[in-house]
């Protein structure tokens, strides 16, 4: 009875392994559809993206994600380039901020954000020239000058009343969608919680080979705790956040430290991410930040600095 327990635990074992390899093979094919069709970062749930981070979850030690992740880096260094040309910071930053947080190592990206702050120096220096500069009196500007806010602030409303209308349009439609599909979502969830276990147990064993191989000594006390503004990263305020950055990126660097992100959502860690790598490497090029993720969902975002791999686990105190 044993011998025959143990041979259905083989098969079962061996009928999972092959469903689950069939489900990685299907996935990249989905990605690399995706990518062809640029689907990159839209529609919402359904693009390279989304389904790249899944399959890191899924299969974190399986290389054949390499090549399409950086496929898609290089596409967004592209557009990148493609907005710093047409003198528009903003957006190439957008395009670079999804690189960081997927592919650091992309060629050109470097590159392509020093572009970005140089342009945002000569921003600066523009802004503070205007400032200083004399006043004219003029009031026949001034008062074209009203006219033009008047008719803008009045476009303004005509705009956001639109977009109110389209939203609530949009909400109605969406509605009816998840009415429409809610049974085919019931049918799908045994197959999802399935999914989810088996990503969970993946990062578990991820997360426990990274603390043996010292990457964050979570076991350790904090070298030191900074506390972040929920409102900077709900707005996703770049400019207020990189000040409030600042100093921690330098007791970063002072310390050689590790850090772990604690925030609400894994899209905040995400985005917070990118701003700390831009901030860490504004000061120090050749420094690559160690990071990890821990979720709080009802306490204020913060970050704490842990001993990094060259630190002494001695260390516990800020230098």
């Amino acid at each position: 009875m044993k011998a025959l327990l143990n041979a259905a635990l083989i098969v079962v074992s061996l009928l999972a392994t092959t469903v689950y390899a069939e489900n990685l093979d299907e996935l990249l094919a989905k990605i690399d559809s995706d990518i062809a069709a640029k689907r990159l970062s839209s529609p919402a749930s359904n693009n390279a993206i989304d389904k790249i981070w899944q399959f890191k979850a899924l299969a974190p030690y399986d290389q054949r994600i390499n090549s399409r992740v950086y496929q898609v880096g290089e596409v967004y260094v592209a557009l990148a380039n493609s907005a710093i040309s047409k003198n528009d910071p903003d957006k190439a930053q957008d395009y670079l901020d999804k690189v960081w947080s997927l592919a650091y190592l992309t060629p050109g990206l470097e590159s392509a954000q020093d572009k970005i702050d140089a342009m945002d120096k000569r921003s600066a220096k523009k802004a503070v020239a205007q400032k200083t500069a004399p006043k004219k009196d003029d009031s026949k500007a001034r008062e074209a000058a009203d006219r033009k806010a008047r008719q803008l602030a009045q476009e303004k409303a005509a705009r956001e009343k639109a977009e109110r209308e389209a939203a609530e349009r949009r909400r109605k439609q969406a509605e009816a969608r998840e009415r429409a599909l809610a049974q085919k979502r019931r049918e799908e969830e045994a197959k999802r919680k399935a999914a989810e276990k088996l990503a969970m147990l993946k990062q578990q064993r991820e997360r426990a080979t990274e603390i043996r191989a010292g990457e964050i000594d979570v076991e350790t006390k904090p070298i030191a705790e900074f506390a972040l503004n929920q409102a900077l990263i709900d707005g996703r305020e770049r400019g207020e956040i990189r000040d409030e950055l600042e100093p921690i990126c330098q007791e970063i660097l002072d310390n050689q430290a590790s850090v772990v992100l604690n925030t609400r959502s894994l899209q905040d860690y995400r985005w917070l991410t990118v701003r700390l790598t831009l901030c860490v490497r504004r000061l120090d090029k050749s420094f690559r930040l160690r990071h990890s993720f821990n979720q709080v969902p009802d306490t204020e975002p913060y970050i704490s600095l842990h001993p990094g791999r060259s630190m002494s686990l001695y260390k516990k105190t800020r230098s």
